[in-house]
């Protein structure tokens, strides 16, 4: 893995959490440009969800190691579902809307999930 990717990755380790790290920091090397979206994205999500914002980034339950597959990152909230879409669209409003549409973020899916506690 080139330095500064890994370098990259690294940091998004600081910020993200990675319950399956090994894939994921896989799947990331792969994607470079993915790498630099989710680094651009944490200051976006800070701004409607709070510094202290868990984002979880996971695949989805029927990934088989597809390279092609979807990488999520899941916002963990424990706002009421009405709030979480109010934050959502402002995120969305604000920034992923036009950063979604960037070929380099393809393929990820931002979301927001109900969660208690924050998931590990």
């Amino acid at each position: 893995m080139e330095q500064a990717i890994a370098n990259k990755i690294d940091e998004l380790e600081r910020s993200y959490r990675m319950p399956d790290a090994e894939k994921v920091k896989a799947y990331l090397a792969a994607r470079p440009g993915l790498v630099d979206i989710l680094l651009e994205a944490r200051p976006h999500i800070e701004l409607q969800f709070g510094r202290d914002a868990v984002v979880q980034l996971r695949f989805p339950r029927d990934y088989d190691g597809d390279c092609e597959g979807t990488l999520l990152a899941m916002v963990q909230s424990p706002l009421d579902a009405d709030a979480q879409l109010d934050r959502f669209d402002r995120f969305w409003d604000e920034w992923f809307g036009k950063a979604s549409g960037r070929r380099e973020s393809f393929p990820l899916y931002i979301g927001v999930e109900y969660a208690e506690e924050p998931v590990e």
